[in-house]
């Protein structure tokens, strides 16, 4: 049997789905093959449960330690490490959350999943220097319909239906409080890192619409179109300045850059 099979019937009894891997191992005087590889498949599936937990805190406090550890399992035998790293074991965790049942009639279990990964990206995402208001100061007006951000790359945002950003610190605080499950919000989240400190803050869809427009590629004039159909002409102006300032000011755009002149990081 060559190395590439060997991996695969090896996984394969990992995750329960064969015991071909027995007959390739050999007991001792002591225990028998069957013993031996359990106490290797209960140990994959304990560190993955626990790496996901250290992963997604908020969402373990949630749950409750006992309805983790088996919605992890259940996860785990869907989406089995494909990653050297195990840090990467929960990226799909997400997308789990809102397509299997029991878990996607409760929209908190998929915000908070979410909300967590974006944190964490954050911090293990790389460094960059973060421009500021002074990168548009020498871009005359009349150029300013062309600007282009990238962005950070530690950014994320995504659109959440429940208040998770609020019920994170007090459920890191204290597991036992107790939250309404009912509450319902329209917004998203921005999650991003300055140095060493990662932040988030919440946005309305309006700005989030407008994110994710520039972070394709759309120029400053598209942004303030999209504003334009969503707030009203005579709002667009003033509101899409608001947002362009807001992320430049907060540290979530790495380079400004405009067809004229040029870039400016």
């Amino acid at each position: 049997m060559d190395l590439s099979r060997i991996e695969h019937t090896f996984q394969d009894g990992l995750l329960g789905r064969s015991q071909d891997i027995l007959r390739q191992l050999r007991g001792n005087a002591r225990e028998s093959a069957e013993t031996m590889f359990a106490v290797y498949r209960n140990a994959y599936w304990s560190r993955l449960a626990e790496a996901l937990g250290n992963d997604f805190p908020a969402l373990k406090a949630l749950m409750g330690d006992q309805a983790f550890d088996r919605m992890a399992r259940a996860y785990i035998a869907r989406h089995p490490s494909q990653h050297p790293s195990i840090r990467w074991a929960g990226r799909n965790l997400p997308a789990f959350l809102a397509a299997e049942a029991p878990y996607r009639d409760e929209p908190w279990f998929t915000d908070m999943a979410r909300f967590d990964w974006g944190l964490a990206f954050a911090f293990d995402a790389a460094a960059a220097p973060a421009a500021g208001l002074a990168n548009l100061a020498g871009v005359p007006p009349e150029f300013w319909g062309s600007i282009r951000l990238r962005f950070h790359p530690t950014l994320d945002a995504f659109p959440v239906s429940t208040p998770v950003d609020e019920a994170r610190p007090r459920l890191l605080e204290n597991a036992a409080i107790a939250l309404d499950r009912q509450a319902r919000c329209a917004r998203a989240i921005m999650v991003w890192r300055v140095e060493h400190d990662v932040r988030f803050r919440a946005i309305d869809p309006l700005e989030h619409a407008a994110l994710e427009a520039m972070q394709a590629g759309a120029t400053f004039g598209a942004m303030c179109e999209l504003v334009a159909r969503q707030a009203g002409l005579d709002a667009a102006p003033a509101r899409a300045a608001q947002i362009l300032q807001g992320w430049l000011e907060w540290g979530a755009v790495a380079i400004v850059e405009h067809d004229e002149l040029g870039s400016a990081a």
